[in-house]
């Protein structure tokens, strides 16, 4: 269906729930809803879908209106409140830039480290790569690393790697019992030395609210990459990792490398307060 549609239903429903404003990171179809529904739309967010699909524009000659109805649809928008590590937004008028938005850890890293019996004699490592399982991984390596403990996790989307590899320094934790616990993946994030990941919005900013350096790998062609990258240094301590030496358990060098850096200034990470002081003030 095209967007003109969708924007009609769900203009239906906003005009059901007598809604005032419309706040989205960072779908086209939602400014294109609150135009038809006569009220004000907000995004919030550090890139947008044009910016992004036109990286992939060899991919888009059967669909030559993509970026038009994107851009078109975001022109309707009232502000875009734009955050660190950015990339597009030419399409409108009105642009704001906000701190990071980022989940700070409720609990001291200590206590965390104490209640998951983690240690604390050496550097401790949190591997976070979403649902790109890390099943290629030389687990036999990692294991036999007196040098680095080492978290894993695994949900309903993520099943983790195969346990049966692990060794004594490594440590897989379940994320919906330890919710139930009261631990949340930022306290993991905070409770690490360093974080093992691909570079991603949410995972940089965790890292850099609570203090935690960041090792990344390449992540293929993704437009967003290239920014990210160039916006780590300024942000948190970080260094990169070749794949070859992820997958085959060879970190302990570049996590040493990472922890010796010397400490970046932290950034402010007060976004979300930012944006819902503006969204209240002015709308």
């Amino acid at each position: 269906r095209d967007l003109d549609t969708r924007a009609a239903e769900e203009a239906r429903l906003l005009a059901e729930h007598d809604a005032r404003l419309v706040v989205g990171d960072v779908p086209p179809l939602a400014c294109a809803a609150a135009l038809r529904a006569g009220i004000p739309s907000v995004v919030v967010s550090n890139f947008t879908w044009d910016w992004i699909y036109a990286h992939y524009a060899r991919w888009l000659a059967d669909t030559p209106q993509l970026l038009p109805v994107i851009r078109t649809a975001y022109e309707s928008a009232a502000t875009a409140l734009r955050l660190p590590m950015a990339g597009g937004f030419e399409p409108f008028a009105n642009i704001v830039d906000v701190p990071l938005v980022a989940r700070h850890a409720r609990r001291p890293a200590a206590q965390t480290r104490d209640e998951l019996g983690l240690p604390r004699d050496r550097p401790l490592a949190l591997l976070s790569f979403g649902r790109y399982g890390l099943g290629a991984v030389d687990w036999a390596a990692v294991a036999q690393d007196p040098d680095l403990a080492v978290m894993v996790t695994r949900d309903a989307v993520d099943a983790g790697p195969v346990s049966s590899a692990f060794g004594g320094n490594v440590f897989q934790f379940d994320v919906p019992s330890l919710e139930a616990r009261g631990i949340r993946y930022e306290d993991l994030v905070a409770a690490a030395d360093v974080v093992l990941t691909k570079p991603g919005y949410g995972i940089i900013t965790e890292c850099a609210a609570n203090d935690t350096a960041l090792i990344y790998t390449s992540r293929g062609d993704f437009a967003e990459y290239a920014v990210l990258v160039d916006a780590m240094p300024r942000l948190l301590r970080c260094a990169h990792l070749e794949q070859r030496d992820l997958f085959a358990g060879r970190w302990t060098p570049t996590v040493r490398q990472v922890l010796d850096q010397p400490a970046v200034a932290r950034p402010r990470c007060d976004g979300a307060e930012v944006v819902a002081d503006r969204l209240l003030q002015s709308f």
